[in-house]
């Protein structure tokens, strides 16, 4: 039985006049002549084409079928949320700043307060000294004085913050 499958598989992959053997190209194309005598016989092509078939029914979803208890569930959470006693939404901000435990107290806004204030006239008075010692007009400085002021104040800030953090603990 093994022995004829692969005289069977031998007979097909030899071209159909010649008795030579295809390549495998040619083979696997599903020609029945080799690339020679197709050209002499100016051979169509493969002996089996593919066709597309009818395209595939597209399935139609009905639509869920809910049970009523999640209805009556949904119903029920709506109906507490609505008795609860509201409370003031907060925004996204004060509630990042709750979850990591940033309370506000006097002293922790004055030291902040403080420390912005002292990173914006460090930097005011580096910048000044980088103004004179270079002898560049006032306008080229605008730009420093602002926005390094903002980064040094807000850093100052933040260690301002801690420090008063630390003395409350």
């Amino acid at each position: 039985m093994a022995i004829r499958q692969a005289d069977d598989a031998q007979v097909r992959s030899r071209c159909s006049s010649c008795r030579r053997i295809l390549s495998f190209d040619e083979w696997s194309s599903g020609y029945e002549l080799c690339s020679g005598c197709a050209r002499s016989r100016n051979a169509p092509g493969p002996a089996a084409t593919f066709v597309h078939g009818p395209a595939p029914a597209r399935a139609r979803s009905a639509p869920p079928d809910l049970p009523e208890e999640i209805f009556a569930e949904l119903l029920a959470a709506l109906e507490a949320e609505a008795r609860s006693p509201s409370t003031p939404p907060q925004g996204a901000l004060r509630e990042v700043l709750a979850e990591i435990g940033i309370e506000r107290s006097a002293r922790q806004v004055q030291w902040t307060a403080w420390g912005f204030a002292a990173g914006f006239a460090g930097n005011v008075a580096v910048a000044k000294y980088a103004q004179m010692a270079t002898g560049a007009p006032m306008g080229q400085f605008v730009g420093p004085f602002i926005i390094g002021g903002l980064v040094a104040g807000a850093a100052c800030a933040l260690i301002g913050w801690g420090f008063a953090r630390l003395r409350e603990v």
